[in-house]
C-alpha cells in the first residue's frame, strides 16, 4: 500500500547524499598498488572514475538545490559515461585501457590540427614546430578509433543508454527544451521569458533517480575492479525500494 503523500524529494536527496560515503568506503578498502602503468593502470583508472563520479553526484545535488535542473541533467550524463567506462574496464580490462589511450592520442592530434587550421599567427612560431614534431612522432594514432558513449555502453553491455539519451535532450538547445523559459502572453499579447523557471519536483526526482542508477553501477563496477569489500548491496536495495515507491505514487496520481 502506498503511504500518504511521501516526501519523495527528501528521500531521493537523502539517498543521493549517502552515495558519497559509500564511495569513500571503496577508497578505504581498495586493494591497489602502483604498477609500471602508474595512472593508466586499470584499477587506478577505476578509482579515478569513482572520484569523478562522487564529484558529479555532489554537483548534481548542489545544482538541483539551487534550481539549475538543465545543468543537473547535463552533469548526470557524466555519471552515465563513468558507468560505461567502468563497465568496459570490468569486461575488457587492459584492452579497453589501451582503447582509452588511443582515443586520447587521436583527440590530441585532432586538437593540434584544429590549431593549425584556425590560428594563422601560430603557424610560424617555435611552438608550432614543436607541435608538428609531436604530431609526426605520434602519427600511428592518426587512424585510431574514438570512443563515444553509445559504443562504450555496448562494450560494457550496459542497457541504460536510453536514459543517457533522455538526459541529453536538455543538454542541447531545441524548440522543446527552450520552451521551459517561455511565458505565455499577458493580456496585452506580450510573451515573457523566465530566466529562472521553477523546477517541478517530479523532474528533480526523476533526475536524481536516473543519476543514482548510474552512480550505483559505478560503485559496483569499481568494487569488482579494486577487489574491495565495501558493502553496496544495502544502498542498491534502498534505491530499488525508493524507485518502486516513486512509480506507485506516480501511478496513483495518474488515476
Amino acid at each position: 500500500m502506498v503511504e500518504n503523500a511521501p516526501d519523495l524529494m527528501a528521500r531521493w536527496r537523502s539517498l543521493t547524499e549517502r552515495l558519497v560515503p559509500v564511495g569513500a568506503q571503496l577508497f578505504a578498502t581498495a586493494s591497489v598498488s602502483i604498477t609500471e602503468q602508474q595512472s593508466s593502470d586499470v584499477r587506478v583508472l577505476a578509482l579515478m572514475l569513482l572520484a569523478r563520479t562522487l564529484s558529479n553526484v555532489r554537483a548534481v545535488l548542489s545544482l538541483i538545490d539551487n534550481g539549475y535542473i538543465v545543468e543537473a541533467k547535463t552533469i548526470s550524463r557524466c555519471v552515465y559515461e563513468n558507468s560505461y567506462w567502468v563497465g568496459a574496464l570490468v569486461r575488457e580490462g587492459d584492452a579497453f585501457r589501451a582503447a582509452m589511450v588511443h582515443h586520447e592520442m587521436k583527440h590530441k592530434r585532432m586538437r593540434a590540427k584544429t590549431i593549425f587550421e584556425t590560428a594563422e599567427e601560430f603557424r610560424g612560431s617555435e611552438i608550432a614546430e614543436k607541435l608538428r614534431q609531436w604530431m609526426r612522432e605520434h602519427k600511428e594514432y592518426e587512424d585510431s578509433p574514438t570512443l563515444d558513449p553509445k559504443a562504450v555502453a555496448n562494450r560494457a553491455q550496459n542497457e541504460s543508454y536510453m536514459f543517457y539519451q533522455h538526459l541529453s535532450w536538455d543538454a542541447h538547445p531545441s524548440i522543446q527544451t527552450l520552451n521551459r523559459y517561455y511565458v505565455a502572453p499577458d493580456e496585452s499579447g506580450i510573451p515573457g521569458i523566465d530566466a529562472a523557471p521553477i523546477v517541478p519536483e517530479a523532474e528533480a526526482v526523476e533526475t536524481l533517480n536516473l543519476m543514482c542508477l548510474a552512480a550505483i553501477g559505478v560503485l559496483l563496477g569499481v568494487r569488482e575492479l579494486v577487489k574491495s569489500s565495501a558493502p553496496i548491496e544495502t544502498i542498491a536495495r534502498e534505491y530499488q525500494e525508493l524507485t518502486n515507491l516513486t512509480s506507485q505514487v506516480a501511478a496513483r496520481r495518474d488515476t
